[in-house]
């Protein structure tokens, strides 16, 4: 496969600072239906298409969650990709077996979480921390992990920082966290520096200009490489944007545009990916974006195996957001691999 012919586009790593101590609020509203969802196959131990809306409480402000599944599910963490929010997995997680209890969280600064103060940067290693505060709030000891893109890449840090912690780790069209080169790290941190201080002025200037629902639909679909279709966007938008005078404007936080002030060599990857223990269930889109070569992808794979008894690398056909758009491609992989022993 020639890494050369792939589509590359830019990913950005946001990480949750640190949540509270407090226990997780559930809004008064009933719990909410999402319509014209249908199971892959017709049987009773789908989940049902209705979930919570739940916010955790942070020192600065709320992350939100929805919440799905029976309280005493099996626990896991879905956490979605950079700019976007956890609508991504409202077509899948239907699909996925009944007894799981599935906390889809909108990284801060995205969707319908708050964003950072104005003073404090966006760095994903601090998700650690957040995922830690989080799973301690749900008296959650140990659970699993479905990533998408930037939610894979910190789930599979956090796995190999806490082994003891996660059973098992899905992730969607990624396999870590996108190596920094120490060559060319100065030309990356000078040019974030530049954009943050960039998007703090036009912050401190005002809100954005308003634009249209079709404006906000064509942005996130150009901004997807066409991985995202008009009925994935509306899905996405229902926590991506909001409405003010004039029109709407993106929910997310602008700085997120910016890379994070951080580093992330390869060797200290690979030296946390053979000390992950959970089963991985690792599902590459064939016309997905390729980060890194595929040798270093290998690498850490095999590195995974030496204290992982269950690795498992599976392509299937589609575009960065199929999870999204066709969830039929891999609902059956992960539900058996979630509920097999």
């Amino acid at each position: 496969m020639d890494n050369c012919d792939k589509l590359v586009f830019r990913m950005q790593h946001l990480i949750p600072r640190g949540l509270s101590s407090a226990a997780p609020k559930t809004t008064n509203n009933p719990a909410c239906t999402i319509p014209g969802i249908a199971g892959l196959r017709n049987q009773t131990d789908a989940l049902s298409n209705t979930y919570k809306e739940v916010t955790f409480p942070m020192t600065y402000g709320n992350v939100a969650a929805k919440v799905w599944g029976p309280s005493s599910g099996i626990p896991v963490f879905a956490l979605h990709g950079w700019l976007d929010n956890a609508g991504t997995f409202d077509t899948l997680i239907p699909m996925l077996p009944h007894n799981l209890r599935i906390v889809a969280v909108d990284i801060p600064g995205h969707g319908m979480s708050d964003h950072f103060p104005r003073d404090i940067m966006y760095h994903f290693l601090d998700c650690l921390l957040a995922v830690e505060r989080i799973s301690q709030q749900l008296k959650w000891e140990k659970f699993s992990f479905i990533g998408h893109s930037l939610g894979g890449c910190i789930a599979m840090l956090y796995a190999g920082v806490f082994p003891e912690k996660v059973d098992k780790l899905v992730n969607i069209d990624i396999v870590r966290v996108t190596t920094t080169r120490a060559e060319t790290m100065h030309l990356r941190l000078r040019k974030t520096v530049g954009k943050l201080l960039k998007y703090e002025l036009a912050i401190s200037n005002g809100p954005e200009k308003p634009i249209s629902y079709d404006t906000a639909v064509e942005k996130s679909i150009n901004g997807s490489f066409g991985s995202l279709d008009r009925k994935a966007c509306e899905i996405m938008l229902k926590r991506g944007l909001k409405k003010v005078n004039g029109g709407y404007v993106f929910s997310r936080d602008r700085r997120l545009h910016a890379a994070p002030l951080s580093f992330c060599p390869k060797q200290d990857q690979v030296v946390l990916a053979a000390k992950v223990t959970a089963d991985v269930l690792i599902i590459k889109f064939t016309e997905g974006p390729y980060f890194e070569s595929v040798e270093d992808q290998v690498e850490h794979i095999e590195a995974l195996r030496k204290s992982s008894k269950n690795v498992r690398y599976v392509e299937i056909e589609g575009k960065h957001h199929t999870h999204l758009t066709h969830p039929e491609r891999i609902a059956n992989i992960i539900s058996d691999f979630l509920i097999s022993n």
